[in-house]
């Protein structure tokens, strides 16, 4: 091969100059992808005119009414002055200049003391790393955060102790990397030793693209001055599209140059191969340079069950077959990813075709022996396909090598074809079956571009994992959420119960989809651990238990549902969730996917642990194991993960209809294209969590700038991830934009109380609303109160602020300063006692900073009492009280709550109204101790909306809902605004009328002050009655007579005939309501009982109903009973504020 070696050479050098050029601008894309890859929305705002005039102080004799007093002086009594006339904010400089670039954050690290001849729950990839700190006097890691952490260990236990074990150099990939080692080896060393008296065993821990760069300078080493030098690469690195995969172009191309040179070249492929061969490189008998190439995308990341060798480990045999005895052809590959896949594919060809064709996987490419070659390939072989990833057809390393035996006829007469892989590029578990069936089939050359195209048809396979005799259990969620820490603690929980247990973790992150993403798939099984690779044993529908956190950020990204095997079950872990909520987020294709496979539903809150991720993390793995022993159907269940029974979890089984879940349709074809456009799988673009606005440090958190970062996110939208379509991108829930066709007052002008009702135009919005569901309207604050507190402020209102989202972690939005004012911060709202805290390190006075911190202590309690609840203060009023606190708006967006959405019942049936939603709302207002009137922000802002206003809305599931039948009779108490969802429940019931259906009977009881003011939708209600749909009308206007009249008076008066309803029972003549008589009661006899308004009245309600009970033959404990009986089938729902 001496002959090759200069042909080689060249080519090397050639692809490493373009290799800088293609690095230089990898770099420089992923430096903007990574600082870029969350969404922004940048929006023009016209700035608020400045104040043109100073406000005229009053004379010094002239008198103020207390309101007038207040509005002036505040709640402390100190003017609202301008700030132009106090002290200027300083100037921020917003020009844009480059923004620095950050380095990738490093991989947490858990400081283990190497242990060996132990199991031990850990990656190969650490197992490497403790051998190599074990062995070394020096070692030098290249970019261990770029390399999936492979590094960092040594980084860090040197960094704890640089005392005792080898030296570790940080190093960074760059053209010529290995420079630095040749002149180390050369006896140059370092300035406090010289490496050939004190360093004789020196460690190489890279990645493939620093490997690369190291190449043509450990090549042209001299051979006396190599020593004992160990490279360990892990084949680690990134496509165009920033996926993850192995690069073994690129590595075996080095690794051939260092081989002609001199070194010694060991390929790995599994886990356990990957820890052998380490140790090997260290207690082998004769030494020198040496290169291990080892699968670090996939196998050496993989955790699980790994015992560090301490003594000598045997020369690794240079080739391995798997196999039939008497196969025509091979396929010859490195030892790597590739290998392992063919192998495990092996397994899926047809019996006519399993004896055909056999794998050879090549451990040693340096030195090459062909003889040892000849020696594993069956007699009967007579054609050597030889696949491998390489930049061209027929320029890969290890096909050189075999044509060069061959031509020499140490291969005898056999065929040698070449199959090449491009560089980076995937193969699935189709196209490996596709491969392999070919290659049984003929003898034929192959293309790579006809396996791909054919295996992109539907390829039906068999259950690769029910093969291996494994189980699955797969955790997806957000990257920053308890998912990870669950896996792992489930993974350790496994490992402590039984340590021969053979498991495998494979964790992925994906960086740049749904706010950040990752998967999380445990093997495990009772027989000896296979070499299969996990994303084979993963890939298609194969797991048995799929747990889903944040599942309505995944949902929304990606086709979970896929993952799960017939009779497998899904676990949803969301909070503030309900079963309801599983079929309002569910696509209809994922509940036709869910039908099919018969699948377990449940669902588990664990957020009461918010704060302490581990809490957190514990009690999913509970629900975890507590799922996995509920389910019947489950496979998982005949064997369960612990012997012990999980700690106390709220777990809810979801019961769902098959066959309507069978059935399902979507609404719109638009909402059929949006859930077919989600992501399959889930990308593997990184090792850690994505980089969020909370984590990138205080520095990045809110940060000003100009117009021309806007600028540039509208110009370059691809770069910076531009969501054009998004309304609020700081919200995780799906919102639209409607407008206001009627704003109508439904009180006489000089009433006391505006009641008004809203018209909302949702034509094209694609807007759907079920019965009883609530509007969550996102309102802005007044114009005229932000144009004055910029005033005061000294802000400029054009600024560009680039907040952090606050309810959606990960993103980020580019809003103006009177934007975010308006639309973002809630100023004018209640601060919280922590404010006062933070307030008080701004100020710059000592008599404001004691008294923020006496408000802010325990000691102050009463009086932020006061100003809470009797002067009602807000942000904005707090910083007058304060004024030499000059916060700038950086400050405001962390420390200020954001405005929230106020959810008000949506009094219309979308079936009746079409593209419309109505809303009955009442503009909350109150005096405060001084007697000024003060406004709720929301519906202030509703009030003044005309028609033609646009206004952004979401949707938000609500406990009322018809009931099941239509024939179910409906009591409904409404107080105030709380008719609105009931005019819901009667325009539904008077469209289902219409379409000639039997619908049952309505009871509605209604109460307000006075019925000339507040008889709320009367002459509807009246026509309804009329009409006969509404059954009987109970009325209740406290204030219109001497004695106060409420609903739970005219309840009780119909007492008798409503508990006919709530316990039809009872009409049978048992008044000892025994389930067997329940039991024969039709369902659609059984009413239910909603009330919507106020909380006050509720005990003298429930009293009422018990009361009509007694009345009916029952004692207080079974009347009380039936009560509770019926809030457990929800046929008592109360909605109450």
């Amino acid at each position: 091969m001496a002959s090759s070696r200069q042909s080689t050479l060249n080519n090397v050098a050639l692809f490493t100059s373009g290799a800088l050029v293609g690095a230089g601008l990898y770099t420089l894309a992923r430096n903007l992808v990574s600082q870029r890859k969350t969404e922004h929305v940048a929006i023009e705002s016209h700035a608020p005119e400045r104040a043109q005039s100073e406000p005229v102080a009053p004379a010094a004799d002239e008198p103020l009414n207390p309101i007038d007093l207040y509005n002036e002086c505040g709640a402390m009594g100190i003017p609202y002055l301008p700030r132009t006339q106090i002290s200027h904010v300083p100037a921020i400089d917003t020009k844009m200049d480059q923004e620095p670039v950050e380095p990738l954050a490093a991989p947490h690290v858990e400081l283990l003391s190497p242990t060996f001849d132990t199991p031990l729950l850990i990656t190969a990839q650490l197992a490497i790393e403790m051998i190599a700190y074990d062995h070394s006097d020096t070692i030098f890691s290249y970019e261990s955060a770029a390399s999936g952490g492979f590094g960092a260990y040594c980084e860090a236990l040197h960094a704890q102790d640089k005392r005792h074990g080898p030296v570790v150099y940080a190093m960074q990939s760059r053209a010529g990397a290995g420079a630095a080692i040749a002149g180390y080896l050369a006896g140059e060393g370092c300035a406090a030793q010289s490496a050939s008296q004190a360093h004789p065993t020196v460690t190489v821990l890279t990645n493939a693209q620093s490997f690369c760069f190291m190449g043509p300078a450990l090549a042209r080493m001299q051979s006396e001055s190599r020593g004992n030098l160990v490279v360990h690469v892990s084949s680690v690195s990134h496509t165009a599209s920033l996926d993850v995969v192995n690069d073994y172009a690129s590595s075996l191309a080095t690794a051939a140059m260092l081989g002609e040179s001199g070194f010694q070249v060991l390929l790995s492929a599994s886990r356990a191969e990957a820890v052998e061969f380490a140790q090997y490189t260290y207690t082998r008998e004769r030494k020198g340079p040496i290169v291990h190439i080892f699968d670090g995308a996939f196998a050496a990341a993989e955790l699980g069950r790994t015992v560090v060798p301490r003594g000598v480990v045997p020369q690794p045999a240079p080739f391995s077959y798997t196999g039939p005895t008497s196969p025509a052809s091979v396929l010859l590959l490195p030892n790597g990813t590739l290998a392992l896949k063919a192998r495990a594919m092996l397994l899926s060809l047809p019996p006519a075709q399993r004896g055909k064709v056999g794998v050879v996987c090549m451990r040693m490419l340096s030195p090459w022996n062909a003889a040892d070659l000849a020696k594993v390939l069956p007699a009967s072989v007579k054609l050597v396909r030889v696949v491998e990833e390489a930049y061209a057809a027929m320029s890969g390393a290890l096909y050189t090598a075999v044509l060069e035996s061959a031509l020499s006829g140490a291969l005898g007469k056999r065929t040698i074809h070449s199959l090449t892989l491009p560089s980076g590029e995937e193969m699935d578990c189709s196209a490996w079956h596709v491969l392999l069936i070919e290659a049984a089939s003929t003898p034929a050359p192959l293309s790579m571009q006809h396996i791909l195209s054919k295996a992109a048809d539907a390829v039906k396979l068999p259950d690769i994992l029910a093969l291996s005799g494994a189980q699955l259990i797969t955790l997806f969620g957000a990257d920053h959420g308890e998912t990870a820490a669950t896996a792992n603690a489930l993974a350790k929980r496994m490992f402590d119960a039984n340590e021969k247990r053979s498991l495998r973790l494979l964790t992925r992150y994906d960086n740049y989809h749904a706010a950040g993403a990752v998967r999380c798939d445990l093997v495990f099984t009772e027989r000896a651990e296979s070499d299969i690779p996990v994303e084979v044993l993963a890939a298609g529908a194969s797991s048995h238990m799929l747990v889903v956190s944040e599942p309505k950020q995944m949902l929304d990204a990606y086709k979970l549902v896929d993952a799960v095997c017939p009779n497998g079950t899904i676990l949803f872990n969301a909070s503030e969730w309900t079963l309801e909520d599983v079929d309002a987020a569910l696509p209809p294709s994922d509940k036709r996917v869910l039908a099919s496979r018969d699948a377990s539903v449940f669902v588990v809150d664990v957020s009461g642990s918010k704060d302490k991720m581990t809490d957190a993390s514990e009690r999913l793995l509970d629900a975890i194991v507590c799922a996995t022993k509920q389910s019947p159907k489950n496979a998982l269940s005949n064997t369960p993960l612990l012997a012990s029974a999980p700690s106390s979890v709220a777990l809810e089984a979801k019961q769902y209809n098959p066959a309507a879940w069978a059935s399902a349709q979507f609404d719109t074809p638009d909402d059929a294209k949006r859930a077919e456009a989600r992501l399959r799988n889930a990308s593997y673009t990184g090792f850690t969590p994505a980089q969020s606005a909370d984590s990138a440090g205080p520095g990045v958190a809110v940060s000003r700038a100009s117009w021309a970062l806007a600028a540039w996110q509208m110009l370059f939208r691809e770069a910076y991830g531009l969501n054009a379509q998004a309304l609020r991108p700081d919200l995780p829930d799906k919102t639209y934009n409607v407008v206001v066709s009627v704003n109508k007052r439904l009180t006489p002008l000089d009433y006391d109380r505006n009641l008004f009702h809203m018209e909302l135009d949702t034509t094209g919005t694609g807007l759907k609303y079920e019965v009883g569901e609530a509007l969550g309207v996102h309102g802005w604050n007044d114009d005229a109160k932000v144009h004055a507190f910029i005033a005061w402020s000294g802000y400029n209102a054009d600024d560009i602020v680039r907040a952090p989202s606050v309810l959606y972690p990960g993103h980020f939005e580019s809003r103006t300063v009177f934007q975010v004012l308006q639309q973002n911060l809630d100023i004018f709202g209640k601060p919280p006692k922590s404010f006062f805290g933070a307030l008080g390190k701004e100020v710059t006075s000592k008599d404001e900073a004691r008294w923020l911190r006496f408000i802010s202590a325990a000691e102050g309690n009463s009086t932020f009492k006061k100003l809470s609840e009797l002067e009602t203060v807000t942000y904005v009023d707090v910083l007058h009280m304060f004024p030499t606190a000059h916060v700038s708006v950086d400050w405001l967006a962390a420390n200020v709550e954001p405005i929230k959405p106020r959810h008000y019942s949506i009094a219309s049936a979308q079936v009746a109204v079409g593209d419309r939603v109505d809303l009955l709302i009442v503009t909350v207002d109150w005096k405060n101790a001084q007697g000024a009137t003060q406004f709720g922000q929301c519906t202030k802002y509703l009030s003044q909306l005309r028609p033609g206003a646009k206004v952004t809305v979401s949707i938000k599931p609500s406990v009322m809902k018809l009931p099941p039948l239509e024939t179910q009779p409906i009591i409904m108490a409404g107080l105030g605004t709380g008719a609105a969802p009931f005019r819901a429940f009667l325009q539904a019931r008077a469209y289902q009328r219409a379409q000639g259906r039997e619908v049952g009977p309505l009871y509605y009881y209604f109460g307000s002050r006075y019925q000339s003011a507040e008889y709320l939708y009367g002459e509807e209600l009246e026509a309804y009655l009329t009409d006969g749909l509404l059954t009987h009308l109970g009325l209740a206007f406290s204030r219109d007579q001497k004695k106060k009249v409420y609903i739970q008076h005219k309840i009780q008066e119909d007492g008798h005939m409503l508990t006919e309803f709530l316990a039809p029972e009872l009409a049978n003549g048992d008044s000892g309501a025994e389930q067997a008589a329940i039991d024969l009661v039709e369902e659609g006899r059984k009413g239910i009982f909603t009330l919507c308004g106020p909380v006050w009245p509720v005990p003298d309600i429930q009293e009422a109903l018990v009361s009509s009970f007694i009345a009916r033959g029952w004692t207080k404990e079974q009347a009380e009973k039936k009560l509770e009986t019926l809030k457990e089938e929800e046929r008592y729902v109360l909605e109450v504020y």
